[in-house]
């Protein structure tokens, strides 16, 4: 799934993680709300309806769509007229629907266009292709008389929000976060402590080898993926601070020793066989699916693995979470976590607003968010939302980020030039092409160069 990149999150407050993923309760199935329930304001009870283009991170036919398109039958339903078409845009489509954009005929909402933590997507704003929010989010939220904007919990709203005006551009629909995920049932049948440190990692991986059992999957086919391994290791050994200023060229990796180690991590993780067989030629679905067959034993991911998945994973499989394992001595937040919040904004030129946002805000709503966390396994941003079934553990995760949510891909993910000049070059030391010194003394050349342009 897509996020924006965005720069270190740090008050990401206990209170405020508890609220935003508190234990499990049930939830009743969806069950479209009254028209009374959707007023926009005090008395309008009606508005124009006409086709809308809403964009969804969800491909057709997994069930993450079809709640989606639940719930745009739903809308269809209650306003007469409308009609609402839901339009692929994540992976290989963002190139194309960010050029809609451009050229003026971009779907009515769409995902990713802007991260109040991330200036380089603030140009969307600048350049009037967003539509201002803030009035729909002073307004209430559906089935409540709360302000919309006071639904969400408070440290999201820093990804909603422009930090130079205080105007809401978009709306977070889920929280992710990424975390070690196990298959409890082979650790618990081999006895396998779960790693919280990485001598327990090492110790879970030589174990797993010696039933059979690849340690880690991962894909060759998709760098950042693999690269979630080096993000993590940097950030334990020197901070996820210095890690980003090296990635973006305010120091350089050779200054600090932490980097070379972490790399040697790695390059252990490879020399002791660790990954999936195979992998350099297999796509994160497919490494997905064989950690949920049981030929892998643990998978780095994101939160979002469950629903990714859902339509894949066998009855009854037993999942256990972790966060990243620990490095003793490591100079970073040893409770930090990765992730972001993944957020949709509107057409400034839709001809629809009160219908797309209308849209929104019963999707964002308390019951609909409490459904699709049951439903998928997806984490809410919605206060008081409880956290997912299917994600045991990931509400005492979440807490457990003393300085918060370090940005996904170290604040990469919107520029091209600097994700390769990382990445890639992490991928040839998994894939043995070269070790951890090489890696090192190639990334200080390919970073310095990519942000030198």
């Amino acid at each position: 799934m897509r996020s924006s990149k965005s720069r270190l999150i740090t008050g990401f407050a206990l209170a405020t993680l508890v609220a935003l993923v508190c234990n499990l309760a049930g939830s009743a199935p969806i069950q479209a709300s009254s028209r009374a329930q959707q007023t926009l304001v005090a008395g309008q009870t009606a508005f124009p309806t006409g086709p809308i283009e809403i964009g969804t991170l969800s491909t057709k036919g997994t069930s993450a769509y079809n709640w989606e398109r639940n719930l745009a039958d739903q809308v269809q339903k209650d306003y007469p007229g409308t009609s609402i078409t839901l339009t692929f845009d994540n992976g290989t489509a963002i190139p194309a629907m960010e050029q809609r954009w451009r050229a003026g005929h971009a779907a009515d909402s769409d995902y990713g266009m802007f991260d109040g933590t991330d200036p380089t997507t603030w140009s969307w704003v600048d350049n009037g292709y967003l539509l201002d929010l803030t009035k729909y989010m002073n307004q209430p939220a559906t089935g409540t008389s709360t302000k919309w904007v006071n639904t969400f919990a408070p440290t999201v709203r820093k990804f909603m929000t422009d930090p130079r005006s205080n105007k809401v551009e978009a709306v977070p629909t889920e929280v992710t976060v990424m975390v070690l995920f196990y298959n409890k049932a082979i650790f618990t049948k081999f006895g396998i402590t779960p790693p919280r440190t990485w001598a327990q990692f090492l110790a879970a991986g030589d174990a797993l080898k010696a039933k059979g059992v690849d340690p880690v999957a991962v894909t060759g086919l998709f760098t950042p993926y693999m690269g979630m391994w080096s993000d993590y290791l940097f950030e334990r050994m020197v901070g996820a601070q210095k890690a980003f200023d090296v990635v973006h060229g305010k120091a350089s990796i050779k200054s600090d020793p932490g980097f070379l180690k972490a790399l040697q991590l790695i390059q252990e993780m490879r020399d002791r066989h660790f990954f999936l067989k195979g992998f350099q030629g297999t796509n994160f679905t497919t490494a997905q699916l064989q950690f949920f067959q049981g030929k892998a034993g643990m998978i780095l991911m994101g939160s979002w693995l469950v629903a990714e998945m859902k339509d894949s994973i066998p009855a009854g499989f037993q999942l256990g979470i972790v966060p990243f394992p620990t490095i003793p001595g490591g100079k970073g937040d040893q409770t930090a976590l990765f992730g972001t919040a993944n957020q949709i904004s509107v057409n400034a030129k839709t001809k629809y607003p009160d219908l797309v946002t209308t849209y929104l805000r019963r999707f964002t709503s308390q019951s609909m968010q409490a459904n699709r966390a049951q439903a998928l396994g997806l984490v809410s941003p919605v206060l008081g939302v409880p956290s997912p079934a299917s994600l045991p553990g990931i509400d005492k995760i979440l807490a457990s980020a003393h300085t918060g949510l370090v940005p996904r891909y170290l604040g990469t993910i919107n520029n091209a030039t600097l994700w390769h000049a990382y990445y890639d070059q992490v991928g040839k030391l998994i894939f043995g092409q070269q070790n951890a010194q090489q890696t090192l003394n190639n990334l200080a050349q390919t970073l310095k160069q990519a942000n030198s342009k």
